[in-house]
């Protein structure tokens, strides 16, 4: 059994190791190298080293000739079973003699002074920092992708906790009531819903009258001045913050830019502009302006508007059409209200508007 392939190039790998490492050893600057004692070691290290290839170089000599030669004077085993029990049988015994004589025999181990083991450990030491380089690569996006789902994970326990003592505490509530239910009498009972419901219906209506007073002050104070200066050809609600009674009383030129403050605006032509922009109505009082400035008059026509549209909604029934507030003209409240996803048009008539019901599916509309 002669050597193997597999063998010769290991052997050639180590050889050029040797090789490497000794021009790596040479390369060395002439400021590393230390006094006499430590050159005389350098020197002796490069010599065994030299020697170390040598030796590896006449072995894979010695194995090529040795291979080439069985080559010539044998033929290699067939590699497939025979189907004949003798030829098989020889191939059993070629098979254990070949094992056989690579037991017995003594591997290659170099002298205690050879480099060659420091060449093989070098080796296994660059093929090992190879291996866990790319292990620590692998196991930091591991590390970085089990991070992330440990957050997911604490994120949802936390919802979990929350909706689980939200549930307890809904619980707990109900079979107390439940409890103490059963211990009364119906009259009890009675008498106790009449109760809640009072106290709901006060709650609702201090919140009801505070909403309308912040409503109300919401339009003095801010809303009002920038919807009279829409109606007066200035800029749409919001485009311009701060209105001024003056910048009202100037009005606005044709391109929605504030005229020049004169020093007096009569009031009779500040009267006949609020009329023809807002109306009158013999007789009608909410449409007698009575003296009021633009800005009053444009907040009292958003507060109509807002109760008509309250009143239509609430006396309307689920899909009627009686929902719908007939306007007199198109106003920048109107529009407003569109705007702001408040109220929205008929689909076939401008004129018509109605409030958004937020609690009715789109689908209903």
């Amino acid at each position: 059994m002669g050597p193997s392939p597999k063998l010769i190039a290991s052997l050639r790998n180590l050889c050029d190791e040797g090789q490497s490492q000794r021009l790596e050893d040479l390369s060395l600057d002439d400021s590393e190298v230390g006094p006499a004692s430590t050159q005389q070691k350098q020197a002796n290290y490069e010599s065994r080293l030299d020697q170390t290839i040598q030796e590896l170089r006449e072995m894979v000599r010695e194995q090529e000739a040795a291979l080439e030669k069985l080559r010539t004077i044998s033929r290699g085993p067939p590699l497939t079973q025979s189907s004949d029990q003798e030829i098989h049988l020889n191939q059993l015994h070629a098979i254990k003699s070949a094992f056989t004589s690579l037991t017995a025999e003594q591997p290659f181990i170099p002298p205690p002074d050879s480099p060659l083991a420091i060449l093989l450990a070098l080796r296994h030491n660059r093929q090992l920092v190879s291996k866990t380089s790319a292990s620590i690569k692998s196991v930091q996006s591991q590390l970085s992708r089990a991070q992330s789902r440990l957050q997911t994970e604490e994120s949802s326990l936390s919802d979990a906790r929350l909706m689980t003592q939200g549930l307890e505490t809904r619980i707990e509530n109900l079979r107390a009531a439940q409890t103490e239910r059963a211990n009364k009498t119906s009259s009890q009972v009675a008498r106790d819903l009449l109760r809640d419901l009072q106290r709901r219906k006060s709650n609702y209506e201090r919140e009801t009258k505070r909403l309308v007073k912040a409503f109300n002050g919401f339009i003095d104070e801010h809303l009002a001045a920038m919807l009279a200066a829409e109606e007066l050809g200035g800029p749409v609600v919001g485009g311009l913050v701060e209105v001024e009674d003056l910048t009202l009383q100037a009005g606005f030129s044709q391109h929605g830019k504030a005229k020049k403050i004169k020093s007096s605006v009569s009031e009779d032509k500040r009267q006949r502009r609020i009329d023809e922009i807002w109306g009158r109505k013999g007789g009608d009082m909410d449409t007698d302006h009575g003296g009021r400035s633009e800005k009053e008059v444009a907040g009292a026509e958003m507060r109509a508007l807002t109760e008509k549209l309250l009143n239509a909604s609430s006396s309307a029934s689920s899909g009627s059409s009686g929902a719908y507030v007939v306007l007199e003209r198109d106003s920048a409240a109107a529009r407003f209200l569109v705007r702001a996803k408040v109220a929205q048009f008929h689909p076939r008539d401008a004129m018509r508007l109605r409030l958004i019901d937020f609690g009715r599916d789109l689908d209903e509309y």
